[in-house]
């Protein structure tokens, strides 16, 4: 007989055994531990004990799901508005269909308790309350193609596929920055910061990147005014199961009115020139299929798609 219920402090280590066990694709991290899990998961201050349900049979652990919340407008705090159900990870089993459904609806049924008149079925860069590093690559892409039995959990219990998201990669063996008029008048009128663990700018980028080493590049002009912002993030221990070293970006800025005027390919392009003289092979980021411009910019700087995810949508 199964039972659900909602995680307990002895739970880690099961948890580590189920993820193992499961199929969750190539980026999925592998092999899943309890120190992983930790970092990634439990340590985070809004973590929440009775939004991770598990599946339990004769004391194994068979499946787990977990539902959270992404930031408030100001990423100050949790905005329960709208919720998502990040992972549904199940072992197989005779019974895996009922088990991932059960576990689904029990994620819905608390997120609406808690306040949430949206539901989501997945993760992505606004809701990576948890999990980054541990699945999807450098980012959280929804759930991945390469997971289709979890995607399969959703589109079962009513899901509609909503915004896909698109992997793209780019290896930086002998990458060099393009050269052009453009980019030499902004290498003559801007300054390239490079600033390793900086002090995070909301609460909300504190949770959710703590714990991972974290690089951001500052484009500066005249009077030091910031332009722009590229935040990148080592991707070890993820990527060492692919056998490179990567670097996964997370964040590109321009500032106000100083958008459109190459300033971006100029800061990206600068970044990954000066992390492929360190040493990184692999440079992955994670763009949304209808933001044309940033498609646009990563196509020009030889970024192509490996890999796709969507995130779910329920009314």
């Amino acid at each position: 007989m199964i039972e659900f219920r909602c995680f307990r402090n002895d739970d880690p280590p099961k948890l580590a055994d189920a993820w193992r066990s499961a199929d969750l694709g190539p980026s999925a991290m592998q092999p899943m531990t309890s120190a992983l899990l930790e970092s990634g998961v439990f340590s985070k201050p809004y973590f929440d004990r009775e939004g991770l349900f598990v599946a339990v049979e004769d004391g194994r652990v068979v499946g787990f799901a977990h539902a959270a919340f992404g930031p408030n407008a100001d990423h100050s705090a949790i905005d329960t508005s709208v919720g998502t159900t990040l992972l549904v990870v199940v072992v197989p089993h005779a019974e895996q269909e009922r088990i991932g459904a059960d576990l689904l609806d029990r994620c819905e049924n608390y997120l609406r308790r808690r306040g949430a008149t949206s539901l989501l079925g997945g993760g992505s860069a606004e809701m990576r309350s948890f999990y980054l590093g541990l699945y999807g690559g450098a980012d959280l892409p929804g759930i991945l193609d390469s997971s289709p039995g979890m995607q399969a959990v959703f589109r079962d219990t009513g899901y509609a596929d909503g915004e896909r998201i698109c992997v793209l990669r780019r290896p930086l063996a002998g990458f060099r920055p393009p050269v052009n008029r453009l980019q030499l008048a902004i290498r003559r009128s801007t300054t390239l910061r490079v600033i390793d663990e900086p002090a995070r700018r909301t609460w909300w980028e504190a949770a959710t990147t703590t714990g991972i080493a974290l690089r951001r590049y500052e484009l500066r002009g005249t009077g030091e005014a910031l332009l722009g912002t590229a935040s990148f993030w080592d991707m070890q221990p993820l990527a060492a199961a692919w056998g490179v070293s990567a670097t996964g970006l997370i964040h590109v800025g321009i500032e106000g009115d100083r958008r459109r005027q190459g300033l971006a390919h100029y800061l990206v392009a600068e970044a990954l020139h000066d992390l492929a003289q360190e040493g990184v092979t692999l440079a992955e980021t994670h763009v949304s299929e209808t933001n044309g411009p940033a498609m646009h910019l990563f196509t020009k700087l030889g970024f192509e798609i490996t890999e796709h995810g969507t995130l779910f949508r329920k009314s």
